[in-house]
């Protein structure tokens, strides 16, 4: 990918995608999105996103990552330019919980404002900003959730019920 630009979080533009767009086929849904949220979101550049910067989304497939688009409340991409650098998506009951996932910046764009653009984005974006309660997971940001106002919740277990 070319960087032709400096790279500062002003230059960055995020964008707000509905999950009912991405029930519709990509040549349908990347004009709407356009349209309607202002930039179109290619899921196999968040694909290639996630699989190159997570140790985690390593064995995801495009099938599988537009199935978990549509079944989230809200996503969030943010670009700089025409390259994408930073995605996140959550889920909500509208009430009491929410929780956020996929948070991923691009490496060389880590630490420079395009994280806490994508959480933000997420937290103000309804059903979330009305959760009582808001979740993260994560194996190593635990420092970025809390600069943002996350805690540590001692009191609670992470539990998995892994199914193959």
């Amino acid at each position: 990918m070319s960087r032709s630009w400096p790279a500062t979080a002003t230059a960055l533009r995020c964008y707000c995608h509905r999950r009912w767009l991405f029930r519709l086929p990509a040549v349908l849904r990347m004009g709407l999105q356009h349209l309607l949220e202002g930039r179109g979101l290619p899921v196999n550049d968040m694909l290639l996103l996630l699989r190159e910067n997570s140790f985690w989304a390593g064995d995801r497939s495009a099938a599988g990552l537009l199935r978990c688009l549509r079944g989230s409340d809200v996503v969030v991409s943010t670009w700089h330019g025409t390259e994408l650098v930073a995605v996140g998506r959550a889920t909500s009951d509208g009430v009491y919980r929410a929780v956020l996932w996929d948070v991923v910046v691009r490496q060389d764009w880590q630490g420079k404002g395009a994280g806490r653009r994508v959480v933000e984005r997420l937290l103000a974006e309804p059903p979330i900003c009305h959760a009582q309660r808001v979740y993260a997971m994560t194996t190593h940001g635990a420092g970025f959730y809390q600069r943002l106002g996350f805690e540590v919740e001692p009191n609670q277990n992470l539990m998995i019920l892994e199914r193959p």
